[in-house]
């Protein structure tokens, strides 16, 4: 009788026996290309997804509206153009950081494609977690030639950029607030700041990501920005922060008598704001936490009644005119890209052991 062959162990990992990471790594590899061989069935989907950020978006706006507190409203329709202006005016700032973060990462979009890609992808952040707004831009990004791990690093470089930035905005608010004043530790939050532009740097950054990649079965980043990049748009995005914060103090003054001496003080409470909406990033487009946070922030310079009338009433506009945006880009974009899509570089696949 003949001997029955030896079995062969594949080491864990191996082509043959992925591990966990990387099959879901390339489960998400795939998003893009559900559906793709059954276009009814995917459009149905897109319809569904649709129908669900607006419901979840109709929940968010109806709650704030509710949450309006009785006030005596007054109307400088001169400062709340401002305030309009320089909402609409973040927004495109924001989306064009986004755009030239993914350019010097190797992936360039045109300025039309680019817009595309982030303003169509806003509003899938109501939903809660806000994983779909990633999942949306990625796939998004996928239609116009960007790959996924590349839109996946400009991601994380924008977030903590504007994290970054918000700190450093924000310090200013969080030094000079009256309650404490007697307090030197005060002064810790700007030990955020280094803290944050180091995880940035690209020899802490490409070693974490390409770790990350490769437990996820992925080929490794091509590019990763600079330390010179990083410290550029991180200023880049105070001025984004400035923009913000500056629509925040023309709504007040719209609606309620406000000191032009408290101007840095309510541009940088926006700032903060934006800090706890993002440790609390489980909550769909950081639903009550952010406003809440801003109505405090207020509540140091303006009566407790109008600091939250503003808050509030200000995230009702700033919705509406997301809104407004998401729109005019998607009329704008029709027909796809304004240029073939590129296709993804061919990377040799990695020798896995």
């Amino acid at each position: 009788m003949a001997a029955e062959p030896p079995t062969v162990t594949r080491p864990s990992g191996g082509p043959d026996n992925p591990t966990l990471l990387e099959r879901a790594g390339t489960a998400a590899a795939g998003v893009g290309d559900i559906g793709a061989d059954r276009p009814r069935a995917r459009r149905f989907a897109e319809i569904a997804l649709v129908v669900l950020i607006v419901g979840f978006l109709a929940g968010f706006v109806a709650t704030q509206w509710s949450s309006l507190p009785d006030f005596e409203w007054r109307f400088e329709p001169g400062w709340l153009v401002a305030s309009i202006a320089a909402i609409a005016a973040f927004y495109l700032f924001q989306g064009e950081l986004w755009r030239r973060i993914l350019r010097d990462l190797g992936e360039p979009l045109s300025r039309r494609d680019g817009l595309a890609v982030w303003g169509k992808s806003l509003l899938a952040r109501y939903v809660p977690t806000s994983a779909l707004m990633v999942v949306g831009r990625v796939v998004l990004g996928e239609r116009y030639g960007v790959t996924k791990r590349v839109n996946l690093a400009s991601m994380v470089y924008e977030l903590g950029l504007a994290l970054g930035a918000a700190v450093i905005a924000g310090a200013y608010f969080v030094i000079t607030m009256p309650r404490l004043q007697d307090q030197p530790a005060r002064f810790a939050i700007l030990a955020i700041v280094p803290i944050a532009l180091i995880g940035l740097h690209p020899r802490v950054f490409r070693p974490l990501a390409d770790w990350g990649l490769k437990k996820l079965g992925r080929d490794p980043l091509p590019k990763t920005l600079s330390f010179v990049q990083v410290l550029v748009y991180t200023a880049l995005f105070l001025a984004v922060w400035g923009l913000i914060g500056f629509a925040v103090f023309a709504f007040a003054a719209a609606l309620h008598p406000v000191d032009t001496g408290d101007l840095p003080y309510i541009a940088g409470s926006y700032a903060v704001a934006f800090c706890v909406a993002v440790l609390t990033f489980v909550i769909p487009g950081g639903l009550g936490t952010r406003d809440a946070a801003l109505a405090i922030a207020l509540a140091a310079v303006l009566p407790g009644t109008a600091a939250t009338a503003i808050a509030v009433a200000f995230r009702i506009v700033q919705t509406a005119v997301e809104l407004v945006f998401v729109g005019a880009v998607t009329v704008l974009t029709r027909g796809g890209p304004s240029a073939p899509a590129r296709s993804a570089p061919v990377v040799p696949e990695r020798a896995k052991t």
